[in-house]
């Protein structure tokens, strides 16, 4: 049995955001690690500050560019033509390798110290790891070329320890990874097999029913959302019948309103509102966007979001745990707020958003997802048997 997951959903203590280094595990690894958090060691925040450091080396204009885009010109910087641009680029990517490889050691191997350390998982918890074979890495900085160098770094590090390492694997498409996992629960959603003159009609007057099913033929897509840290990605799922026909994927935008340590609990609750004008003005504009295409939108929306949720309710942990404050049940009040702005019936799937990577790796067996970003993911794909 998988010990993070209760009834299909994955538990707030599945994260490895909080695993403390309180011993370095045996390693050609020279670092000062110990003591520190995953959290503290490895992050997007910390790439773009060693990509700041190392600006001049990597010939990169920082003063100019957006800071969440840096990591996308570190890529250009590992296949320059210059040579000292080349090595600064690997010496960055040499720096995170590690230090991930040392965070999936010690997960491997949890030694008592570490175990001790970690107070919310027990014998079930560190025994699961030490089960796992493969690790399957997606999100942008796992994305080619950043993440073959990456995992190049991670297996140096077992081979010269000699570890017997996991098996490393880079999700396909992983940047959109969120995305591909949503579309998982559009095929046994029976609203979104309706034949097209049902669906046409479902929530319409009934005259412009009739003319819509008077004319020919009508091109359907659902929406599917993944509401991150730093970015939110938008696309549309083209189905034919409950099959996924084609994923298109849309413009992303920055996220905003997502810091995750507001002490005040009026500023919280100005944050939260704030967030959540943003978040309703998003699925507006793309609903909007979509249409303009000359597609129509299917009831079922499909959203993964960086916290974790059950039931269509908004945990207080992370960025977005605030929209716990705009209403219990934040799935049905979404629902709620598209029925005023566009008088149709729609209905949400909140998925936590490491539930949704994994969603897309399910022949997968005795894996994990981990995805690297703002902070570390963590979905298990829901092949084995025991998920």
């Amino acid at each position: 049995m998988n010990p993070f997951l209760a009834g299909g959903t994955l538990g707030t203590n599945a994260s490895i955001n909080k695993l403390i280094i309180a011993e370095m595990p045996a390693c050609t690894v020279t670092q000062p690690l110990a003591g520190k958090s995953a959290q503290d060691i490895f992050s997007t925040d910390l790439f773009i500050q060693e990509i700041k450091n190392a600006s001049d080396q990597l010939q990169i204009h920082v003063d100019s560019l957006e800071e969440k885009s840096l990591p996308l010109h570190l890529e250009n910087s590992l296949e320059s033509d210059d040579p000292l641009v080349r090595s600064a680029a690997h010496d960055i990517l040499k720096l995170f390798g590690e230090r991930l490889a040392v965070i999936l050691l010690c997960l491997k191997e949890g030694s008592p110290a570490n175990r001790r350390a970690r107070a919310d998982w027990g014998e079930a918890e560190w025994d699961y790891w030490n089960s796992l074979k493969r690790i399957i890495l997606v999100g942008g900085l796992a994305s080619p070329p950043l993440g073959e160098q990456l995992k190049y770094y991670v297996e140096q590090v077992f081979a010269s320890s000699g570890k017997s390492p996991y098996d490393i694997v880079l999700g396909r498409d992983s940047t959109y990874a969120g995305l591909r996992g949503c579309t998982t629960y559009l095929q046994n959603d029976p609203s979104d097999g309706m034949p097209f003159d049902d669906a046409a009609s479902d929530g319409m007057p009934f005259d412009d029913a009739q003319a819509v099913s008077s004319q020919a033929p009508i091109r359907w897509a659902n929406l599917i959302f993944d509401y991150g840290q730093s970015f939110i990605k938008r696309s549309y799922a083209v189905m034919d019948g409950r099959k996924v026909q084609d994923i298109i994927i849309l413009g992303k935008t920055l996220s905003r309103h997502v810091a995750w340590d507001v002490k005040d609990p009026l500023v919280e609750k100005a944050e939260a509102q704030a967030l959540n004008r943003y978040f309703l003005d998003t699925i507006t504009r793309t609903i909007q966007e979509v249409e303009a295409r000359g597609l129509r939108i299917r009831p079922h929306i499909v959203l993964s979001i960086a916290n974790y949720v059950k039931d269509g309710r908004i945990a207080n942990r992370g960025g977005y745990g605030k929209l716990r404050l705009i209403a219990p049940d934040y799935a049905q009040y979404l629902s709620d707020c598209m029925k005023e702005r566009f008088g149709r019936d729609y209905h949400f799937t909140l998925i936590h958003d490491g539930t949704a990577m994994a969603a897309g790796y399910a022949d997968y067996k005795e894996s994990v997802c981990i995805s690297l970003g703002t902070a570390f993911g963590v979905g298990f794909p829901p092949g084995r048997k025991d998920f």
